[in-house]
C-alpha cells in the first residue's frame, strides 16, 4: 500500500459524514475547494469507490472520518480492501471547527466538508486509521480483543450497580450484619447463603414477599453476570497468549496485567501509526498543554487524548507507586523532592511509562518483521 506522508499540492480529501443508513461524502483540493460530493449508503459501496476513484489517482486520495468503529466500519473496511489510506478525525476537530465559523449551520454536506478541511488546517493531531495501516494480523487481534473489551465493560457496569442494590436491599432484609460471616459480601459462598436463606421472617408484613423475591431475581442476575465476565477474561488469556504485542508489554512493564494490556492495544492496534513516544503520548493525553504569554509560561493537563489508553496508563503508574522498592516509586518519590505536588509527579510517571509503552510495541514490532 502506498502510504501518504504529507499533504502535497496534488492531495485530494474526501470527508466522510457517516450515518447508519446513509453516509455523504465532500471532496476538496489541497486548497480547500470543493471539486464534488456524493452521497451513498452501505449497499452501494462500490459506486462510491468508483466515485473516488474518478476523483484522481489513489496515491494523491486521502480518505478522511470521524467514526471508523461504529456506523462507519463498513466503509473502512471496504476502503482497506481497496488500499485507499483513511485517517482519522477526531469529533471534537470537527465540533470546535463549527463553533468558530461564522456559518454554523448543521447538516450532512456541511458536516462532512468540516471533517476534509480539519485535514487541511490540524494534519498533524489526526492519526492514520489503524485500519489503513495495520497489518491484516494486527487489525484482526486488536478487532478480538476490543470486542472483549467492549462487552466486558459494560458487564462490569452492570454487575457494579447490582452489587449496590443488593446492598441496600439486603440491609432491608437482614439489617447491617449480613455480611459479618463472609469474607466478601457476593462471593459463591454468601450468594447461595443468601438464596437458601430468603424467606418471608413476618408473614404479616405485605413487603416481606416482594423484597425476598426481589434480591432473588437480583442475585440470579448476579451470578449470570460474573459467569459471563469469567468466560470473557478465558477467551481473552487465550487470545493474548498468542498475541506477541500483548506479552511483551506485560513482561517489560511492571503491574501491566492481561486486561490492561490488551486494552492498550485493542486501543493501539499497531504502533506503526506513532512516528515518535511524543506523537504517542499526546494520543494517550499524557503530554502537557504549553500555555505561555510573554514571560509567563504554564504547563497544564490535557483534557484530550485517548482516555482508555489514559487510564490503562494511569492503572500501571499507581500499581508502581504501590510497591516501595519499585523504579516507578523511586522516579515518583524524585518529582516529589524536586517540590511537585503529587498529581505532577504521577502524570510525570505516566509520561515515563508512555515511552515505555511505544519502545516496547516498536521494538517488539521491528523484531517481528525484521528478516531472518
Amino acid at each position: 500500500m502506498s502510504h501518504m506522508s504529507e499533504l502535497n499540492t496534488k492531495t485530494i480529501v474526501a470527508g466522510i459524514d457517516v450515518h447508519k443508513y446513509s453516509h455523504t461524502a465532500v471532496a476538496i483540493d489541497c486548497f480547500g475547494q470543493k471539486l464534488a460530493d456524493h452521497e451513498f449508503s452501505n449497499d452501494y459501496l462500490s459506486e462510491f469507490v468508483a466515485w473516488l476513484d474518478s476523483l484522481g489517482a489513489r496515491e494523491n486520495l486521502l480518505v478522511a472520518l470521524e467514526d471508523v468503529n461504529g456506523y462507519g466500519v463498513h466503509i473502512v473496511k471496504r476502503l482497506a480492501n481497496e488500499n485507499i489510506l483513511m485517517r482519522y478525525v477526531p469529533g471534537i476537530l470537527t465540533e470546535r471547527r463549527r463553533k468558530q465559523s461564522i456559518h454554523r449551520e448543521k447538516s450532512d454536506p456541511a458536516d462532512a466538508m468540516r471533517v476534509t478541511k480539519v485535514i487541511l488546517t490540524n494534519y498533524e493531531e489526526t492519526l492514520p486509521a489503524k485500519e489503513s495501516i495495520a497489518d491484516p494480523g494486527e487489525r484482526s487481534a486488536a478487532a478480538n480483543l476490543d470486542f472483549f473489551l467492549a462487552e466486558r465493560r459494560s458487564l462490569v457496569a452492570g454487575q457494579t450497580i447490582l452489587k449496590n442494590q443488593l446492598h441496600a436491599l439486603l440491609h432491608q432484609y437482614w439489617g447491617d450484619h449480613y455480611a459479618d460471616n463472609f469474607a466478601k459480601a457476593f462471593n459463591p459462598k454468601s450468594m447461595a447463603y443468601y438464596q437458601k436463606n430468603l424467606k418471608p421472617k413476618n408473614m404479616a408484613d405485605p413487603e416481606q414477599p416482594a423484597l425476598a423475591m426481589s434480591i432473588k431475581r437480583r442475585l440470579e442476575r448476579l451470578k449470570l453476570l460474573v459467569s459471563q465476565i469469567r468466560e470473557i477474561d478465558a477467551a481473552m488469556r487465550t487470545a493474548a497468549k498468542d498475541c506477541q504485542p500483548v506479552q511483551a508489554l506485560r513482561q517489560n512493564l511492571k503491574g501491566c496485567g492481561q486486561i490492561t494490556a490488551c486494552a492498550l492495544l485493542a486501543e493501539v492496534t499497531t504502533i506503526k501509526r506513532f512516528r515518535t513516544k511524543a506523537q504517542f503520548a499526546r494520543y494517550a493525553g499524557i503530554a502537557p498543554i504549553h500555555k505561555s504569554s510573554g514571560s509567563h509560561k504554564r504547563l497544564y493537563t490535557s483534557p484530550y487524548g485517548n482516555r482508555k489508553v489514559n487510564r490503562a496508563l494511569h492503572t500501571i503508574a499507581l500499581y508502581q507507586i504501590s510497591r516501595a522498592d519499585g523504579l516507578g516509586r523511586l522516579y515518583y518519590e524524585k518529582k516529589l523532592a524536586e517540590g511537585k505536588t503529587k498529581l505532577w509527579a504521577l502524570r510525570c510517571l505516566k509520561c515515563q511509562l508512555a515511552n515505555r509503552v511505544f519502545q516496547t510495541l516498536k521494538h517488539e514490532y521491528e523484531s517481528r518483521i525484521k528478516p531472518v
